[in-house]
C-alpha cells in the first residue's frame, strides 16, 4: 500500500514539474506583459491630462535615442500627438482622441 501511494505521489510530482510549472511560467510572463501595457497606457493618459490641465502648447524635453543616450528636443505644438497602435504603426491624435483610444485599449487589455 505504501509503495503504491509513493508511486502515485511521484507521478503527480512529475506531472507538476513537466506540465504545470512551465504553464505557470508562461502565464506569469503573459500577465507581466499585460501589466506593462497597462502601465504604459496609464502613464500616457496621465501625461496627456497634465498637458491639458496646464494648457501646455509647446514643450522642451529629453528623448532617449537608445543605450541611455539622450538628446534635447523641442515640440512646437503639443496639441497633436502620435500614439503607437501596434505593429510599428503610429496614429496622429488630438488629446481627446488619444484619451478615447487609451480608454478603449485599457478596456480591451483588462479582458
Amino acid at each position: 500500500m505504501d509503495r503504491i501511494r509513493q508511486e502515485k505521489v511521484q507521478r503527480f510530482e512529475e506531472f507538476v514539474d513537466r506540465r504545470l510549472k512551465p504553464d505557470l511560467v508562461r502565464a506569469i510572463a503573459e500577465r507581466d506583459k499585460v501589466f506593462e501595457q497597462q502601465k504604459v497606457f496609464s502613464d500616457l493618459k496621465s501625461n496627456i491630462e497634465n498637458l491639458e490641465k496646464n494648457s501646455v502648447t509647446q514643450l522642451t524635453t529629453l528623448v532617449n535615442l537608445g543605450s541611455e543616450v539622450y538628446m534635447q528636443a523641442e515640440v512646437p505644438d503639443t496639441r497633436r500627438i502620435f500614439v503607437d497602435v501596434g505593429l510599428g504603426f503610429y496614429v496622429e491624435y488630438t488629446w481627446s482622441e488619444a484619451l478615447n483610444y487609451i480608454t478603449a485599449r485599457e478596456e480591451y487589455i483588462a479582458r
